[in-house]
This record gives C-alpha cells, sequence and structure tokens, in this order.
C-alpha cells in the first residue's frame, strides 16, 4: 500500500485509504459490488489490496474505473512480479532482452506456487521471457507445491521447471534467488518453508542476486545486507517506479 501511496504522492496525486475494512460498511455487510458503485464516484482509479481473493472479481464489473491488483489472498500479485521483473532487468538486461547474446540464467526460487501470490504471479510473467532461462528451480519442501495444470501451463510456454526440497545444493549454479516464506490466509498470514534460510554461511554464487518481496523473517539473514547479493532492497525501490510508470500507462490511455 505504502508502495502504491508513494508512486501516486511523487505523480501529485492525492489518496484516500481505506487502511481497516473494518472501519467501513464491510464489517456490516455491505458487497465489494455496493463499493465498487461508491468508488466510481469517490476517484478516478482504485488500487485494491485484499485477503479475500474474490474481492477483486466482485468488484470488476461493478467498476467504471480503472482498478489495479495489488494483492489478493492467495492468488496473485501482479505489479510485484513487475517490479521483481525490472530488478533481474536493471541487473541483467541481455539476458531478458536479448537472450540469444549470453548464457540462459537459472533461477531458484524457495516457496510454494500454489499457495503463495508473489511466486505464483512471478512465474506466469516469466513465462513470457522462457529463452532467458536455462532452468527454474522451485525449492519447497510441500508434496504438491502446483495447483492442478499450474505446472503444465509454465512449461507449455517454455520454461523448465524443476522442483527439489534442497537448498544448499542448489546454491552453487544459481543466478537468481527468489526467496519468500509468507503465505496469506484469510486476514492474517503464516510463515512456510523457514528451514530454508540464507545467510552468511550460504554457499552462494560469487555473482549470485537475491530477491524478496518483503518484509522478511528469519528466512533471509540481515548478514547479508552488506554483500553484493543483495538486490532485494533495490527490488523494493524499484517497486515505487513501476507503479508510478504503471498509473501513468492507465490514465494517459485508459482515463
Amino acid at each position: 500500500r505504502l508502495s502504491f501511496e508513494s508512486a501516486w504522492h511523487r505523480l501529485g496525486g492525492d489518496i484516500m485509504s481505506i487502511t481497516d475494512p473494518a472501519s467501513t460498511g464491510i464489517a456490516k455487510g455491505e458487497s465489494y459490488s455496493d463499493i465498487a458503485e461508491m468508488l466510481n464516484s469517490y476517484g478516478d482509479l482504485v488500487v485494491l489490496r485484499d485477503a479475500d481473493e474474490q474481492a477483486l472479481a466482485e468488484m470488476v464489473d461493478t467498476l467504471r474505473i480503472p482498478i489495479i491488483n495489488g494483492g489478493n489472498g492467495l492468488d496473485e500479485h501482479p505489479t510485484q512480479a513487475l517490479a521483481d521483473l525490472y530488478a533481474m532487468l536493471k541487473w541483467h538486461p541481455v539476458a531478458f532482452l536479448e537472450p540469444n547474446k549470453t548464457r540462459p540464467l537459472r533461477l531458484g526460487i524457495i516457496g510454494v506456487p500454489s499457495k503463495m501470490r508473489t511466486v505464483r504471479s512471478l512465474l506466469l510473467l516469466l513465462a513470457n521471457f522462457a529463452p532467458t532461462f536455462d532452468e527454474i528451480v522451485i525449492i519447497t519442501d510441500h508434496d504438491e507445491p502446483f495447483d492442478e495444470g499450474q505446472l503444465e501451463e509454465l512449461t507449455e510456454a517454455g520454461l523448465t521447471v524443476r522442483v527439489t526440497s534442497e537448498l544448499d545444493g542448489e546454491l552453487p549454479a544459481l543466478d537468481i534467488i527468489y526467496q519468500n516464506a509468507i503465505l496469506w490466509t484469510g486476514k492474517g498470514s503464516e510463515s512456510l518453508g523457514t528451514r530454508y534460510q540464507l545467510n552468511g554461511e550460504s554457499p552462494l554464487k560469487p555473482t549470485a542476486i537475491i530477491l524478496h518481496p518483503l518484509a522478511r523473517g528469519p528466512e533471509l539473514s540481515s548478514v547479508l545486507d552488506e554483500t553484493p547479493h543483495n538486490w532485494y532492497f533495490a527490488q523494493a525501490r524499484g517497486a515505487v517506479f513501476v507503479r508510478m510508470a504503471l498509473l501513468v500507462t492507465i490514465f494517459k490511455f485508459f482515463v
């Protein structure tokens, strides 16, 4: 939410934020459709971040102004995926824009694609850059890390995806490590896979970068903050610029 607010303030816009749904008609059972109708009169664009993954779909048909998905439950977090991709592009633009001129990258994702909206959205976006990757390694201790048809969709797009429960054995060969341990559940969250920790003893490839959607827990040691592996703070900074670009584009073409 703060990233979107920062982006819009930098562009000179005004903001009305609902930070606690309990302070609105939602607490009284007001439908998302009715909320959307009210928002049509209050603003020019909606950014929705909600623990209910159905909220977006329930608002879309009623809204007459654009809406951006700022994260909906377990389902999607598309602007985070754009920020993730932007960080990768800043780090190695040739690999994404001219993949035939460099060797393919190896990306390791510590997380659960079926349960983590950041991982789900990132994989969907990276499916558009299949030639960039030699392999995407999903590191998880879940027996069924994919939803039905999810893995097939990625492989059909040209990605090579492998699942393993090992971390340290994979790290020396990975160019990018994307780590997330937060699973959103209803109105709260829980941690998953915290046994997979990156710290000063991790056998990282010297040129490898680490990405994390933040906020972090014990899965990512602050010891790594002062190393060249730290691209997660740049990732967070870039998210503001990505959202500024998205907002400007929407207003240029759709408002």
